[in-house]
Order: C-alpha cells, then sequence, then structure tokens
C-alpha cells in the first residue's frame, strides 16, 4: 500500500493531466488511418571568433568579415533521427464518446526513433506535461486532486485485461475540451499543441502476427521501428508557418482548382485586399505567437528551438488548413499553437545547460551550473523572442510580398539568411535592414505600415531580434523584456 502511495504521488506530482503515464493500444484505443510525411532535425551552431595568447587562452572576441566562408557565424548540420508522422483516430469507447459528443476524434501520431529522437521525445513529453498540468489544475478538480494521472497510468492494463476505461476516457474528454477541441473560438484553444499520451505497439510487436508486409500494404511505409517511441498528441493538421510564409499568389497555385455545377473550372476569387491580409498575418499570427510564448514564460518554460515549422496555424473549423488559405482573413477563427518541445524545459534549469551557458558568456553574461537569477531568466526568454524575431520577419517578407507573378525569385528570406543580413552585414544596424528592404518594390507597402505609428512595427521586431543584446546591457539590472509587454505595441493596439 505504501509503495501504491508512492507511486501515485510521483504520477501525480509529475503530470497531472496524465499525458506522461497514457499508454494507448493499437487497435483497442486508437487506429492509425495514414502516413502523413517525416521530419528530421538540424543541429545549428552559431560561432563566436576569438583571438588566444600563446597559452591558448582566451582574450577577445573578434568579427570575421561576413563574405568569409571559411569563418561562418551560423552553421546547420542534419541530425540523422527521424520522426514519422501519421493520422490517427480514438476508437473504442472513447471513440464513441467523442463522436457523440461531435467533438474530434482524429489525432496525430509521431514515431521517434534513434538516439537524438528519442531523446527528444522523452523531453517534449516532459515539457509538454509540465504545461498541461498547469493548464488543467485550474480547470478541473479531479486533475488537480491527481485523480487523472491515476486513471492514465491504468489505462493500458485495463483495456489489455477486459476492465473498464471509463474514467480515463472522461478525463481525456474533460481535456480535450480543455485544450479547446470542439470550441468556435481561438481565444478558448490552448496555445501549444496538446500530448494525450504514448501509443503502445508492444502487442502488435509480439502478439498480433501482422507482417512487415501486411503493414506496408496498409500505410505504404516500413513498419515500426524497433524500440521507437510513439506519441499522441491532439489533432491541429498539418500546416506550419513556413507553409504560409509565401506571397499569396504563390500560395494560391496550390489550391484545387475550383468548379462550377456543371464540373469545369473556374477562375479564383482574386485575393483580399493587401491591408485585410495584412491585418490578418499581424494581429492574428503574430499576436497569437507572442501569446504562446508569453504563456510559456510565465509557466517557466523556454522553448528553444523556435522556427516558423514550431508553429502550427490551424482553425477552430474542422478543415485545420482553413487558417491557412489565401482568403483567410478572420482571426477568430485561427489557432495557432507552439510544438516541437524536445529542447525546451524549465528556465530555472537553463543552467545546467553548457551549451547555453557558452551562449550567455559570448553575449558577456556569466553564471555558475546550478544557479539562478534574473539575468538567467532574462536571457533564457531572450533566446526566443530573438528566434521570434526572425520567424517574424520571414512572415512579414514573404506573405506581405507584392509579387507580380507566381515565378518570381525574391531575395532570400529563410531565417539563416535574414540573421546574417541583420547581423553581419549590416552590422545591427536596424536602420540599415529597413533602407535594404525599402529598395524592393514588392515590400512598397510592407515598409509603409512599419513606419506607422513613429514605426512602431520596426520597432517591435528591433526588439525581439535583439532580445538577447538587451539581456546583455541590462544583466545588473531587474528590468526584463517579456513577450506579454511587447504585446501592447501600437502595431497590435491601434486601429488600422
Amino acid at each position: 500500500a505504501a509503495a501504491a502511495a508512492a507511486d501515485t504521488a510521483a504520477i501525480t506530482a509529475r503530470d497531472r493531466s496524465g499525458s506522461s503515464s497514457r499508454l494507448f493500444s493499437l487497435g483497442y484505443d486508437l487506429i492509425l488511418d495514414t502516413y502523413a510525411g517525416s521530419m528530421g532535425f538540424d543541429e545549428v551552431t552559431d560561432w563566436d571568433y576569438y583571438t588566444q595568447d600563446e597559452d591558448g587562452n582566451r582574450i577577445e572576441s573578434v568579427e570575421p568579415s561576413p563574405f568569409d566562408s571559411s569563418q561562418p557565424k551560423r552553421t546547420r548540420s542534419s541530425s540523422g533521427s527521424v520522426v514519422r508522422i501519421f493520422r490517427g483516430e480514438l476508437g473504442g469507447t472513447l471513440g464513441n464518446t467523442l463522436r457523440a459528443r461531435g467533438l474530434d476524434k482524429r489525432v496525430l501520431v509521431k514515431e521517434f526513433s534513434g538516439k537524438i529522437a528519442k531523446d527528444l521525445a522523452s523531453s517534449e513529453l516532459d515539457c509538454v506535461g509540465k504545461l498541461q498540468s498547469e493548464v488543467v489544475v485550474d480547470a478541473d478538480d479531479g486533475a488537480a486532486s491527481g485523480d487523472w494521472a491515476v486513471s492514465a497510468s491504468k489505462r493500458w492494463l485495463a483495456g489489455k485485461m477486459g476492465g473498464s476505461t471509463t474514467a480515463d476516457d472522461a478525463a481525456i474528454v474533460k481535456f480535450l475540451n480543455i485544450l479547446g477541441v470542439g470550441k468556435s473560438n481561438s481565444k478558448d484553444h490552448s496555445p501549444f499543441v496538446g500530448i494525450l499520451g504514448r501509443l503502445d505497439l508492444s502487442d502488435f510487436e509480439e502478439d498480433m502476427g501482422v507482417t512487415p508486409q501486411e503493414w506496408y500494404a496498409a500505410l505504404k511505409v516500413a513498419p515500426p521501428k524497433k524500440d521507437a517511441i510513439w506519441v499522441v498528441y491532439e489533432y491541429v493538421g498539418l500546416t506550419t508557418l513556413n507553409s504560409y510564409a509565401r506571397p499569396p499568389l504563390a500560395r494560391l497555385q496550390n489550391l484545387p482548382p475550383q468548379r462550377n455545377f456543371f464540373g469545369a473550372v473556374v477562375a479564383p476569387p482574386p485575393i483580399p485586399q493587401w491591408r485585410e491580409r495584412a491585418k490578418y498575418a499581424i494581429k492574428g499570427i503574430m499576436f497569437q505567437c507572442l501569446e504562446a510564448v508569453a504563456f510559456l514564460h510565465e509557466n517557466g518554460i523556454a522553448h528553444r528551438s523556435i522556427g516558423r515549422n514550431s508553429i502550427i496555424v490551424s482553425s477552430v473549423a474542422q478543415d485545420k488548413m482553413e487558417a491557412s488559405s489565401p482568403y483567410a482573413l478572420v482571426p477568430s477563427r485561427l489557432v495557432v499553437k507552439l510544438a516541437d518541445f524536445g529542447f525546451g524545459g524549465p528556465i530555472a534549469d537553463s543552467s545546467f545547460d553548457e551549451e547555453f551557458r557558452t551562449r550567455a558568456r559570448s553575449f558577456g553574461i556569466e553564471f555558475k551550473e546550478g544557479t539562478s537569477s534574473v539575468a538567467l531568466t532574462n536571457f533564457a526568454m531572450a533566446e526566443d523572442l530573438h528566434a521570434l524575431g526572425f520567424v517574424f520577419l520571414g512572415l512579414l517578407l514573404t506573405s506581405l510580398a507584392e509579387i507580380p507573378t507566381p515565378q518570381y525569385k525574391m531575395p532570400a528570406t529563410d531565417e539563416d539568411s535574414l540573421q546574417r543580413l541583420v547581423a553581419e552585414i549590416f552590422d545591427k544596424d536596424f536602420e540599415a535592414f529597413r533602407d535594404y528592404v525599402e529598395a524592393e518594390d514588392i515590400w512598397e507597402n510592407l515598409v509603409s505600415l512599419l513606419d506607422e505609428n513613429d514605426g512602431a512595427g520596426w520597432d517591435l521586431l528591433r526588439q525581439l531580434c535583439f532580445a538577447r543584446e538587451r539581456a546583455s546591457e541590462n544583466k545588473n539590472e531587474v528590468t526584463v523584456l517579456t513577450a506579454r509587454g511587447l504585446l501592447s505595441n501600437r502595431v497590435f493596439t491601434s486601429r488600422w
């Protein structure tokens, strides 16, 4: 009894939503419908160059020429690990309950294979579990008391032994409701992609007798990788900000042709006015992105790998691609969620990360392993804000570019190229970067919009992109730049 109580306490403390301890059974709880694709991981290295004395000790930092390819400021390499993505559906009594309540029973399932990917999966389960705990304890007494975590830990065995999963089914339904599933306003949705649990394939591998050929015939991909970790997520679609961050004329080319009542192809309606699209991108997508990061930081979590592919652009509608259409203009139907928390973790634990300490040291911020301070918190949040700033730059320069034809070749707008332009070519002179943008006709309206309200738009981008520099300047003060504070920028609050 004492051991059981200790196990229950450990489960409750770790994740009160139950996602970390819940195991779904393939077939009984969940079926896989289709293979959706795969994703890999890149390792990004920012290089710092410095002179040394005769003993090899560091003297001072030096800035190499931005045109010297032998001394890059940033390099990128593939990790080699792979994550496969499947669309699935909750079944059994849980699926029936969701269908009866008009809730979406679709899920996304990811298979993490290879050491790096499996480490990321474990980290993501832990990180998202902490966030989910913060959300559910305020919304449900059963979750707060630990009942959800306990019923989740018993799900797999109950299903396998013919027991009842009624208690956990009810917890999952409540949890999906808390995440916003089925709700018609984006404000009712969580700012991160929720995790429901893990998928157990031991029965499939050991008892079901399904051959690799049968698996391939059903899903058109190779069978499960040995010892892989399978994670089950709420269904939010697969459209990332990277897919949205293209000129609307180019995105229009990827839409299926429209037809009239007789089946004949008709011309698509004209693209909405530029000002309306700009309002959607800034007051919709960018605003929700900042709100999501604010939520993370206020709950003590740093994402540490924010990029266009870690931001999901979804919708309150059944068709999750609705919000990423070139015709989407209603922010209340837009749902932006942060994903891919494999590199994330508690801000308070940042000092244990040697690479984090090295990055902070390059900005003149020193702290020892295991310590905590305002400077550490400030820099950990600043790294997320810095990354988000270049995501915003890329979003604006692509989705609001007025290209003459879909084939028009634009200047490079990927995050690495933009970082190189701002930090190296223009030596962090944002006014010079603004002049560079103004010189391109495709960005004429964008420059004018960012110039409004005494350059409020440029000021927002500057504060985000140089958040780390500001953290360095304020390392001995209690002043902290926050995502929540940036939401009061006039580019969001003014009427336009």
